[in-house]
């Protein structure tokens, strides 16, 4: 038995998945890219007069049923390394860092790759943050590479398995083949994969051509993918609680209907990056209680429909290393693990997850253990 939260009841999510499955079936999804239209329309999936996509229920439940329940990450030297969808959450930095807050000079600054060689060195080191990721880019370099520079150096300086994604519509076949170097073929990649890769919808049920061709290319190199839909409540979606998740539900799965339409069987997290947007201050903090309460059930969402989840959490919209850090990202990694969730995204970041600490990074790894050992079986 493990300490569990429960925010809504069987009948509430029925509830929800019925109008997330009304809104796909008959608002229908925005999807751009040559590619993914012939995919679709290979499947029998139609367009309506706006040129919207319509998912049938059917199809969308169909699509559920394939996604795995659980699957294997392997480290870079193929050996298993970390299991998803069997109840233990996995910890790793967040992907979208611009600044690092220095350690060394207590300044908020551009990151550069020498700071991104410590963060993977120290992070390799750490007990209880299992998986990195490529947490943040480095201003020196040009942007239309900076994805696969990242990705270069983690492999270069862990062997932990990792979260990752790409910056550009065609950038994806380079990072499999810097992936393939550590395994024999394409073939034994896909089938030992070593990292998450991170799908982000536009928002408001579309899905942009960057983002769908990504999807193609991930899909078919055999690399589990984590559908993220950035939910902003009372901006992009209702301010109520059952509102904004029926519009998070639907929005992902459209991505996970896509998925297992290029390849049922896919290894498909739900996931997503809840917040509240603040109409005062125009911001959107993604610690606020009402986003946190959204963030954990979408994830109870994903696990009452049999899915692996993810989610941003565990991290602090503070700027410096203080109480507010310290309390936002201690419920924030808690409220995580109670719910379950397979792939915890944030730990290191700070300020909107735009800043990234290599000394709360540590910090953040004595949270996780704790809150591990607090989520662990009780004999």
């Amino acid at each position: 038995m493990r300490p569990t939260i429960r925010i809504l009841d069987e009948a509430q999510y029925d509830r929800v998945l019925d109008e997330a499955l009304r809104i796909l079936e008959e608002v229908g999804v925005k999807i751009s890219g040559e590619q993914m239209h012939a995919r679709l329309a290979d499947a029998g999936i139609k367009r309506n007069e706006r040129g919207r996509w319509l998912l049938p229920a059917d199809r969308v439940r169909g699509a559920i049923e394939t996604v795995p329940a659980s699957f294997m990450l392997y480290d870079r030297n193929g050996d298993e390394y970390a299991e998803f969808g069997v109840g233990i959450s996995h910890f790793a930095p967040g992907s979208s860092g611009l600044n690092i807050l220095d350690h060394r000079t207590g300044a908020h600054r551009e990151a550069t790759t020498p700071d991104f060689i410590e963060y993977v060195k120290v992070g390799h080191q750490l007990k209880h943050v299992r998986t990195l990721a490529t947490a943040f880019s480095s201003q020196e370099i040009e942007p239309i590479i900076s994805d696969a520079w990242r990705l270069y150096l983690l492999l270069r300086y862990t062997t932990k398995a990792f979260v990752t994604g790409v910056f550009s519509e065609h950038a994806v076949p380079r990072l499999v083949q810097l992936m393939e170097l550590y395994r024999r073929d394409a073939a034994d990649l896909a089938a030992r994969p070593m990292a998450l890769c991170t799908i982000t919808a536009a928002g408001q049920f579309s899905y942009n051509e960057d983002t769908t061709q990504n999807l193609i290319d991930y899909v078919e190199a055999g690399i589990p993918v984590e559908i993220v839909q950035i939910t902003l409540m009372a901006l992009n979606a209702p301010v109520t609680l059952l509102g904004a998740l029926a519009f998070h539900t639907a929005e992902v799965l459209a991505g996970v209907t896509m998925a297992q339409t290029i390849k049922p069987g896919a290894p498909t997290l739900f996931g997503g990056s809840a917040a509240a947007f603040h109409m005062q201050n125009t911001t959107s903090p993604m610690t606020a209680i009402e986003a946190l309460r959204l963030t954990n059930a979408s994830s109870l969402m994903g696990k009452y429909l049999g899915m692996p989840t993810q989610a941003y959490t565990g991290f602090s919209e503070a700027k410096v290393l203080d109480a507010q850090a310290g309390s936002e990202t201690a419920m924030g990694a808690l409220l995580a693990v109670e719910s379950g969730l397979d792939s915890v995204s944030g730990v290191g970041m700070l300020d909107y997850l735009l800043t990234f600490s290599i000394p709360k990074l540590v910090i953040d790894d004595e949270i996780v253990g704790q809150v591990l050992h607090f989520g662990g079986d009780i004999g």
